[in-house]
């Protein structure tokens, strides 16, 4: 019996998936999901899936909950 590998479809939404829900937040510093210091194992193991594609990751905003520290959003000047 041969090993199977996911293709690099599923394997980027798999990561990206766990980039999403293990995101360190930043007023503790700490794993949303597993709270452990970030990041955390499987975050890294997302980046790695990434690495090896040669894609970048998605990024929401928000996630890491910087309102927790005070931060505001900046302003964005549109260039006339």
């Amino acid at each position: 019996m041969g090993t199977v590998y996911a293709s690099e479809a599923v394997q980027t939404v798999a990561a990206q998936l766990a980039l999403d829900e293990h995101i360190t937040l930043t007023a503790t510093g700490r794993c949303r999901t597993c709270d452990v210091p970030g990041p955390c194992a499987w975050w890294e193991a997302a980046m790695a899936a990434f690495a090896q594609t040669g894609r970048l990751p998605r990024r929401t905003h928000g996630l890491t909950r910087p309102e927790l520290v005070g931060a505001r959003p900046a302003a964005i000047r549109h260039r006339a």
